[in-house]
């Protein structure tokens, strides 16, 4: 049985592989994960789990979602700021009719969130 430390250093080994300019590189990806199941080591499946998930990190890492209003409230300035915060390569929007006013900006795992409704939700919790 092979433990999880060693499967965690095969998969990260993998993820290191699948990187061009320190961005995950779909061709890349393929490459590495058509050269593993090629070989077919024990435990490929675990390996190839871990692997998804340090790739799907990775990725959310690079790019920003910035949910916005309307398309039009945004300012190239607005766009190299968030970029140079948050060190990520990619910033995409969604535009969300719901929201009044304000942004929603998620980078991994971090959210935060300036719309108009979260604002008056917490006056209210206060309240």
């Amino acid at each position: 049985m092979t433990s999880r430390t060693k499967l965690l250093k095969i998969a990260k080994t993998m993820a290191n592989a699948s990187l061009t300019a320190n961005l995950v590189d779909a061709n890349e990806v393929k490459k590495v994960t058509e050269a593993v199941i090629s070989l077919n080591p024990a435990n490929l499946t675990k390996i190839l789990k871990i692997y998804k998930n340090l790739i799907e990190n990775k990725m959310r890492k690079e790019e920003v979602t910035v949910e916005i209003p309307q398309k039009n409230a945004i300012s190239k300035q607005f766009e190299q700021d968030i970029k140079k915060t948050t060190g990520a390569k990619r910033v995409s929007y969604v535009i969300n009719p719901k929201l009044v006013a304000g942004a929603k900006i998620t980078h991994g795992d971090w959210v935060y969130d300036q719309t108009l409704d979260t604002k008056l939700e917490q006056i209210i919790l206060i309240s």
